[in-house]
């Protein structure tokens, strides 16, 4: 189910444990308030914790127990937020299902995983509450509807930034306390994210739609040495490629300012747009969405050096596919 939806839901019966599937951190947070309108305990103070699995074996079973029982000196209900709960082991699931028999219990445990898989070996006593996975559609809506931001300027900075919500939510707080009373613009998402002082903001992408490996490298590494993120410089190569497939795929259907505004180009850049779709071959493209991959996987997973890591993909993505072309 969606997020919003799961804000509405609204269980056949309560119960003491849930499992909650959900691969966002920022939504995890945002659920505290969710658990307690569902626990079915009337209202009242709530005593919240977070535990990683590892921290929650360490509490002895009697303890947990007893803490079912019995009533915070601090709160009436409590509530326990376990991450990575995949990791728990076959004696403490055990545990939980001697907590979910309780008649009267005034704590309530959320085991949450980032997949369904683990909790297929699971006793089915638990409830199983799954969110789906965010999309930059989903995101864009997410910014629009918390931050009030215009479809515009919410897609861009989904598109610049990616979909993990507690970067997002850092990145328009740095925003809005830039601009002040007056409404984001893209220019804002440019200067303060994707700042370069070497570089204008729309280099990076002319380069790369111009097919210039050493003008995306020199970009590039400007943008690294004054410290914006690989990941956020991942993505604005990401944007182009996905800007250069939608083009491709209305390159032959549509005149140059319809396919711009459909890709989300300026109008002025219509033309060199569009120029640039007939140049680059399907083929190309799928090869660079593969290299796109692979380098989001390589700088979430390891510590490679982001410098000669960018070198390296922008070469095989223009240079070493335009060689194999001329051969």
């Amino acid at each position: 189910m969606k997020f919003w939806e799961f804000k509405q839901i609204q269980p056949k019966q309560s119960s003491k444990v849930y499992v909650f599937v959900c691969e966002d951190d920022f939504l995890i947070e945002e659920s505290r308030v969710v658990w307690q309108r569902i626990s079915g305990i009337p209202a009242g103070e709530w005593v919240s914790k977070k535990y990683s699995a590892k921290e929650f074996e360490e509490i002895p079973s009697s303890r947990l127990i007893d803490d079912a029982l019995t009533r915070s000196l601090f709160a009436e209900n409590r509530l326990i937020i376990v991450t990575d709960a995949a990791r728990l082991t076959k004696a403490r699931i055990e545990v939980l299902g001697r907590v979910q028999s309780l008649p009267d219990a005034s704590l309530r445990i959320v085991l949450v995983t980032d997949t369904r898989k683990p909790v297929e070996s699971w006793p089915k006593i638990f409830p199983v509450i799954e969110i789906d996975s965010l999309r930059p559609a989903d995101v864009a809506r997410w910014l629009m509807d918390r931050y009030k931001l215009t479809p515009q300027i919410a897609r861009y900075l989904t598109d610049n930034v990616g979909t993990d919500l507690y970067q997002l939510h850092n990145e328009v707080e740095k925003l809005q306390t830039y601009t002040g009373n007056r409404p984001i613009e893209m220019r804002d998402v440019d200067v303060l994210i994707l700042r370069s002082e070497q570089f204008a903001a729309f280099d990076l992408d002319d380069a790369v739609l111009a097919g210039d490996y050493k003008k995306a490298v020199q970009v590039v590494g400007a943008m690294l040495d004054e410290g914006v993120e690989p990941l956020i410089a991942l993505s604005r190569i990401v944007r182009v490629w996905r800007q250069l497939f939608i083009g491709k795929s209305l390159v032959e259907k549509k005149n140059a300012k319809e396919i711009a505004a459909t890709a989300l180009i300026p109008a002025w850049k219509a033309a060199d747009f569009a120029a640039s779709c007939k140049k680059f071959e399907w083929r190309q493209l799928a090869a660079g969405f593969r290299l796109l991959l692979n380098a989001d996987r390589a700088l979430k997973t390891s510590t490679p050096n982001p410098e000669g890591y960018f070198d390296v993909m922008l070469w095989k993505m223009m240079v070493n596919w335009a060689m194999q072309v001329d051969r």
